[in-house]
């Protein structure tokens, strides 16, 4: 192989491999670019899930409230029947666990 063969080989896989080189350097820039959408991404899909969690947490409550006020009222309603349906349940718990 003659002497200017390989000095030009030699200067095409230089130029090559700056190539490459500045190929990985733009793949590295782009991965960090899509990494940052992605936690970006992430944390407004968290954020959503925190306030869907929120507003079926004040739904529950409200419910919950609203069942508790109305146990309520059929109590003082009729306070007897209620402390019959207590007793029944508590001896049918009873009876089940074996006691």
């Amino acid at each position: 192989m003659n002497t200017k063969t390989a000095t030009t080989l030699k200067a095409e896989a230089e130029g090559d491999y700056a190539a490459l080189k500045d190929d990985i350097a733009m793949l590295r820039g782009d991965l960090k670019s899509v990494m940052e959408d992605v936690r970006g991404l992430a944390k407004v899909k968290a954020q959503a899930g925190v306030e869907k969690g929120k507003e079926m947490a004040e739904k529950a409550s409200g419910q919950f409230k609203e069942t508790r006020d109305d146990v309520e009222t059929e109590i003082r309603k009729n306070p007897l029947a209620a402390v019959g349906i207590a007793f029944g349940a508590g001896l049918i718990l009873a009876m089940m666990r074996g006691k």
